[in-house]
């Protein structure tokens, strides 16, 4: 055995001289005495490595042994600061000792990689270094085998656990996988990764343009062992357990998955993902781009319009005139991007938690927040409108200071639309509480809307047919009652299916009074006309929406079954919810004598012949008729010609 105390890999080595298929297996064992590291206890390693005899590998093996030794036991008291008395922190140290039965498992793939590179160990070693310095963890050794005629293997040992390669030079194919238990990320690596070990192969000559393909690399991240049980530990305060590593980090069949961004803020953790999914061959060969807010998908590339439009536009087009809009979220810009589509808004206040969401969505994001198209628009980006404010802030605290006690700008300051775009709310995060059960908040939100205002909410995924009632419901059902109570006269549930979600999207809008109301229920001819007048024409040409229209929010008129279901489902049957034996009607029964009309029913919206005698405010609906018949909404024709 040759110890070389410095090699060129900056480390201990020992070769072995070659072998041959007769001779037996060769074991070497080695002590190394490693210096004392700050903050850490040190001692030796004693380190033994069996070479197996193999007619694959009969030429020469290497053993490479790296200056690091482990750290000492956490049951030891003397763990503190070194003897020049820098401060260490407490904090990392404790992370560092600390290995629970879980980590993190990176997967990568590479294929049209320079087959000399694949066949070269101290090339192959380098990179392997060089990763793992970047990877910030802890190495102990590493080795490298070569094999007859080609390939090579490497594996390096570490603190926080493995790191292992595998070449086929012939076939230009590196596989390497990295699992560390520590808490640190690995998604940021993977850039590191494949500029190490993607390495462009030279072009064979009569080649197609004598250029060689690009290397091409598949990847894949998963959760590993046992969290739950072992420690405090809530998945929803993960993203890597949310549906950003369940449905996209962990797939190995897209065919482009490029982590663009992988970022904590001071209020949530950012990731934004572009990907080309096989499955939706329908959208071509652009790659989507995702946005993650702690895990949870907040908008795509080829969905983002769907949801925003909906969200926006029902709204806007139901008020009769919106000058004043005020959006709560909506940091990607897009939600803003909507309302300055209005020639009718003289001034749109965003209030954002998030500063530097909304900056990362400047760079990442410009699709989601480009204004330059808009006739009305004299910026670029939707940010720096003119119409535009944004405002940095707890939207929660903001609301109700403004409109939670009544001051001399009370009335100006009131808004014809209130537009919230915050994350989800059964997302199990700090921010998003307070926004939908605080009463206070919510009745800032009524409080600061015009008489004729609308304010609408996106509730997050629709709800399903074995949903228990809203009286069991988390805090969207809160937020519903709070509304309620503060008065809003009236409150429908609308869904969309073309968002790129995972199902269908449920949102919430509002009205302050019916007059707002009955503008709800126009034809898809009034609505086309409407939108038509108000929204502003583009400098290309181009439609100014891409998907809402006349015939959508008819679609949106009506309520899901679902919801009306679910409504149903209330430990108190609501009266329009029962049936009635053969023979006798439900107008039959209101004659005798109902309530007022509920401000929240989804069975009067699917079934408007139960309507006809409910009353709002003083009139019933009989006393409506006119008006009713001049919404042309063919449901409620039908039932009023039935009656008569």
């Amino acid at each position: 055995i040759l110890l070389h105390p410095q090699s060129h890999l900056n480390s201990a080595s020992n070769t072995l001289p070659p072998t041959d298929a007769n001779q037996g297996d060769m074991t070497m064992k080695m002590q190394i005495d490693l210096p004392a590291m700050k903050g850490k206890n040190r001692s030796s390693i004693t380190f033994t490595a069996t070479v197996l005899r193999s007619e694959e590998a009969p030429a020469r093996h290497t053993v490479h042994y790296l200056d690091v030794a482990a750290v000492s036991d956490p049951e030891e008291k003397d763990i503190g600061p070194s003897s020049d008395d820098e401060e260490v922190d407490e904090e990392d140290l404790a992370e560092e000792v600390r290995h629970q039965p879980s980590g993190q498992h990176v997967l990568v793939d590479i294929k049209d990689v320079d087959a000399n590179f694949l066949n070269s160990k101290e090339r192959l070693a380098q990179a392997m270094l060089d990763l793992i310095e970047e990877s910030k963890v802890t190495l102990l050794s590493y080795h490298c085998h070569s094999y007859v005629p080609f390939r090579v293997s490497c594996v390096g040992v570490a603190l926080e656990s493995h790191i292992s390669i595998h070449t086929w030079p012939h076939e230009g194919i590196i596989i390497l996988d990295l699992f560390t238990c520590g808490t640190k990320p690995l998604i940021p690596i993977l850039p590191t990764i494949e500029k190490l070990f993607a390495v462009r192969r030279e072009a064979i000559p009569g080649e197609i343009d004598e250029k060689a393909p690009e290397p091409r690399m598949i990847w894949s991240h998963k959760l590993r062992g046992f969290r739950d049980g072992f420690g405090p530990y809530n998945r929803y305060q993960n993203p890597l357990d949310q549906e950003l590593g369940s449905d996209v980090l962990s797939r190995r069949d897209l065919d482009l998955k490029v982590s663009l961004l992988s970022e904590e803020t001071d209020f949530q953790h950012v990731d934004i993902i572009e990907l080309i999914d096989p499955r939706a061959h329908y959208l071509g060969s652009t790659p989507d781009k995702i946005l993650f807010l702690d895990g949870v998908q907040q908008s795509t590339l080829y969905g983002e319009a769907e949801y925003h439009e909906a969200l926006v536009h029902p709204a806007m087009i139901t008020h009769p005139n919106p000058k004043r809009v005020a959006i709560i979220g909506g940091g990607e810009g897009a939600t803003l991007r909507e309302v300055l589509k209005h020639n009718t808004v003289d001034e749109v206040i965003m209030v954002e938690i998030d500063g530097e969401l909304v900056e990362i969505c400047k760079d990442f994001l410009p699709e989601w927040n480009n204004c330059s198209d808009i006739v009305g628009s004299d910026a670029e980006s939707c940010f720096d409108d003119s119409k535009a404010t944004v405002v940095y802030g707890d939207a929660f605290g903001w609301f109700i200071d403004k409109f939670g006690n009544k001051t001399e700008d009370y009335e100006k300051e009131k808004f014809d639309v209130i537009i919230m775009d915050a994350l989800d709310p059964d997302v199990f995060v700090e921010i998003v509480g307070s926004l939908y059960k605080d009463n206070v908040f919510v009745e800032s939100l009524f409080a600061g809307l015009t008489e004729e205002g609308v304010f609408v909410v996106q509730l997050g995924e629709a709800d399903s047919m074995d949903q228990p009632s809203l009286e069991t419901g988390g805090d969207a059902a809160q937020m519903m009652k709070g509304l309620s109570e503060a008065g809003f006269q009236s409150m429908l549930v609308y869904d969309e299916g073309h968002s790129h979600f995972y199902a269908p999207w449920d949102y919430l809008v509002c009205f302050k009074n019916s007059k707002s109301r009955a503008n709800w229920h126009r034809t898809a001819a009034e609505i086309e006309t409407e939108l038509h007048r108000r929204l502003y024409r583009t400098r290309s040409g181009k439609p100014a929406l891409l998907f809402f229209d006349g015939s959508t929010m008819n679609s949106y008129q009506v309520p899901s079954k679902v919801t009306e279901v679910i409504y149903c489902r209330n430990e108190i049957t609501p009266q329009e919810c029962k049936k009635y034996p053969e023979g006798d009607t439900f107008l039959d029964e209101v004659q005798g004598g109902f309530n007022e009309r509920p401000v929240y029913s989804p069975v009067f919206e699917r079934h408007p012949q139960r309507n006809l005698h409910m009353t709002h405010g003083s009139k019933t609906n009989f006393e409506l008729l006119p008006g009713i018949l001049s919404s042309n909404n063919t449901m409620v024709r039908n039932a009023i010609e039935r009656k008569h």
